[in-house]
């Protein structure tokens, strides 16, 4: 998965240690292949 931010990062925003910006939000949802509805609704947001 190339979500194109870091691995150290991805972990502390599932750890929810650290915000995530809409931008990054965009690009794991791509990397998912998910949109970002559905990246938001399996998060339970």
């Amino acid at each position: 998965m190339d979500a194109g931010v870091h691995p150290t990062y991805l972990s502390s925003v599932e750890r929810g240690a650290r915000n995530v910006s809409l931008c990054n939000i965009v690009g794991i949802a791509a990397a998912l292949d998910v949109t970002v509805a559905e990246l938001m609704a399996r998060a339970g947001l």
